[in-house]
This record gives C-alpha cells, structure tokens and sequence, in this order.
C-alpha cells in the first residue's frame, strides 16, 4: 500500500484543469467546515458574520457548473445529462407538492450540492495529491482530536444554536442515549464526527504504510465507539478488518477484483431493508441484544413512514416522489414540517423525493461499482453502502460529497463515441 503515496494524480485526456480545480476546492470546502462544524458556526457569529458560513455553498453552486459543463456538455456523460434534468424536475415537484417557499427550495438546492461535487472529481484520485492528501489525514486526525478533548474539556459552544430561515437549529447537539453522553467534537455532532473520520481514513488509508492503516484504522474505531455512532463503527470496524487482512494476510484482497466484488456486492443491501421489513413480524433484533433496539424501530417505523404519509397526503408521490428535499432537513422551513420525521436510510430517502426516477441512478451506482478501477473508491462504496443502510447521509455534507466522489465512475460513462479513447485510457493503478 506504501507504493501508492508515489502514484501521479490521475489525468483523464481533455478534463479542464479548471473543472478538477473547482471539484477539490469544493471538497476540501465542505470538508473542513464539517470538521469544525460547531466551531465555524459558533465563532462567525461571535465576530457577527454568522452569514460567512455560506460561503461553501456558493464554492458548491460552482461545482455544480463546472458539473454541468465538464460531464454534461463537453464530456457528453449519459448519467451527468439524467442528473442535471432530474435536479430542475424535482425542485418543480417539490414546490408543487410540499412548499413553494423560497427557503425551503433554496435549502433542498443546497443540500445537493455537495453529491455533484463530487461527482465532478469522475476520474480523479484526491489522495495521490500530496497537498489534498495532507488536508484528508489533518481532517482525520483533528477529528479524532476533538472527540477525545470533547471528552475532558468543556468547550465555549456548548449547547450553541443559530436561527436560519426563521428555525431555530441547535449547532453542538448534547444529547445522550442509553445514559451515555453522545459526543461531538469540534463538529458538534456525533454522527458528524463519526462519519468524518472514518470516510476521510477510507480516503487516505492506502497512501500510508500499512502498519500505519492499521493503527490509524485503530484510533478510527475507537473514535467512533467513543461518539457513540454505531453504525460508523460497524463501518469502521469491518473495514479496518478488512485493510488488516488484505496488508497482512491475504495479499489477493489488495487486487481490482476483489475491492470490485466488494463494492458491487454490497448494492445489494438497497433491498435489504425491504426484506427486513418483511420479516419484521419474524424476526425481532432488539431480543437478540438492546443495543439493536434503534435498528428495530427503523424497520418498523422509520423506513415504513415516507410510503405511508405520502399514500396519505400525496399518493402519486409514491410515483413521482414528493421533490428534493421532502423527507430531509430542508423540510423544516415548508408548509409539510409537522410531517418531518427520520427515515435514516439513504436509498429510502431517495425514493421518496424523486420516485421512480432515483431508478436510473442506481443503475449509474452499480456501473460505477463495475467500472471503477480506483481501489480506494470502491472500498469507499462500499463502506458507503453499509453506512447508508441506517443513516440518512445528507448531513455532514461531506459524507454526501462522500458518496458522489465513489460514484463517480458513472459520469464517465457518455453519449456517442466521443469520449471511449479517453475511457479506455482510464486505469489508474490504484
């Protein structure tokens, strides 16, 4: 794994410099002011510019052009077009559905910015560049830092809150379950803090000696069983597990095809939760352990509650979905707020604002998993597809970006001939 810290960054053959340029600064934006999330929030509004926090975002708007540009126009990318149409088409359902009000449309485009960041990195390596590598381990490690700190040291922001849109959001969420103190770092929040640090460990983790992987993977884990995210550590341990046997092991889990097996067999828990839903009335995890109690009341409430509210209040949503933004965050500032509830799966979500046409991108995510030739990305899909499967993923924006950046691969998949020279020259020895 130490040979990769040599690897040249990936070029593909006619990418503007310009569009590469946009995407990374787009994603070294969303990731450092998720890092410090509660720290950013909290002294912008000491020094009485609490609107400076946008700036990231309008860094996104300009991913999202250079997208547009790059994979839409010039690369002609079937699955970029389809994204691109699609984004325009459910902001028109979701005024027409849930609320027209500009806050809340204007918080549903924000949301999704950070996914064409990173699908605007297609064919990118970020860890083969030595500046953004050192940004990804520096992440990583501070993250790390401030979940122990948050541990001993009483920070100045606790329980800090802002008002935007005219709600009320608590930034440094301090809460507890089963009488144990989530802890959220300098993000200020658990799930946040948990999530940074395992998807930026994933990023780097073969750009490292392996001995320091596994330790670093190490301190990962017991970062994420400190925040009390269980589902990261699940994540974290199962991949570390994973980076272990492959540098110590087992040396034929390092190849293309076993990261490539990985990835796409992973897709198949989209359906699983459909087929726990199923066998809800069998089959009960919070017997098993109550640990598992939180996992059970997402199979029988939280991933069941967009169908049946929708088929209550909009049953053609079950079709068309009920627009960007419905079922998420961003639903707080529309006329539907009251029906706002966790889903806290990724793919249900999905389904629920943009119905039957989410389909073709999950067609785009396994030809991703069956083209990608980047190990690092398809360890990262597949980390992300055991992640989403009880977490709703689109806070911290990073872990969206997160998410666009390993699939990626289907955006360079292109209309006509134009571009299969360059595809065919896309192999980097990752």
């Amino acid at each position: 794994m130490n040979m990769d810290r040599a690897m040249p960054p990936l070029r593909i053959a006619g990418r503007s410099d310009i569009a590469t340029t946009i995407g990374i600064l787009a994603a070294i934006a969303y990731l450092l002011r998720d890092t410090f999330g509660v720290v950013w929030r909290w002294a912008l509004d000491w020094v009485g510019i609490p609107q400076a926090w946008f700036i990231v975002d309008v860094i996104g708007c300009a991913a999202l052009v250079a997208f547009t540009v790059e994979c839409g126009l010039r690369r002609r990318s079937a699955f970029a077009l389809y994204a691109l149409a699609l984004l325009p088409v459910s902001l028109l359902v979701a005024a027409g559905t849930v609320d027209a009000s500009p806050a809340y449309l204007a918080s549903a485009t924000k949301m999704i910015l950070p996914l064409y960041a990173g699908w605007l990195l297609a064919g990118v390596n970020l860890a083969a560049m030595p500046r953004v590598r050192a940004i990804l381990l520096a992440a990583c490690l501070l993250t790390m830092a401030g979940i122990w700190l948050d541990t001993v040291v009483v920070f100045p922001w606790q329980g800090f809150s802002v008002e935007q849109f005219g709600v009320t959001k608590a930034v440094d969420k301090v809460w507890t379950i089963q009488a144990v103190d989530r802890i959220g770092g300098f993000a200020g929040e658990s799930t946040a803090a948990a999530a940074i640090a395992v998807f930026t460990y994933l990023m780097v983790h073969r750009s490292v000696r392996p001995l320091t992987a596994l330790m670093l993977g190490i301190a990962v884990v017991v970062a994420c069983y400190v925040t009390t995210s269980r589902t990261a550590l699940a994540v974290a341990s199962v991949t570390v597990a994973y980076v272990m046997t492959e540098a110590f092991l087992l040396a034929r889990l390092r190849d293309h095809g076993a990261h490539r097996a990985l990835a796409f067999g992973s897709l198949a828990i989209v359906v699983l939760p459909l087929a726990l839903v199923a066998l809800s009335s069998t089959i009960r995890f919070d017997t098993i352990t109550p640990s598992l109690a939180s996992f059970q009341q997402r199979i029988e409430s939280s991933w069941q509650y967009p169908f049946l509210m929708l088929q209550d209040r909009s049953p053609a949503s079950l079709l068309s979905g009920c627009g960007l933004g419905c079922m998420t965050f961003p639903m707080k500032y529309s006329a539907w707020s009251n029906w706002l509830q966790p889903v806290d799966n990724f793919h249900i979500v999905n389904f629920a604002m943009f119905g039957i046409g989410y389909l073709p991108l999950l067609v785009g995510m396994v030809v991703a998993a069956v083209r990608e030739a980047d190990r690092t990305k398809l360890m990262l899909l597949f980390a992300l597809n055991l992640y989403t499967l009880s977490i709703e993923a689109f806070s911290p924006a990073f872990t969206l970006l997160a998410i666009g950046y390993a699939t990626s691969g289907m955006c360079l998949v292109e209309i006509g001939s134009a571009g299969r020279a360059d595809r065919r020259r896309f192999s980097p020895a990752a």
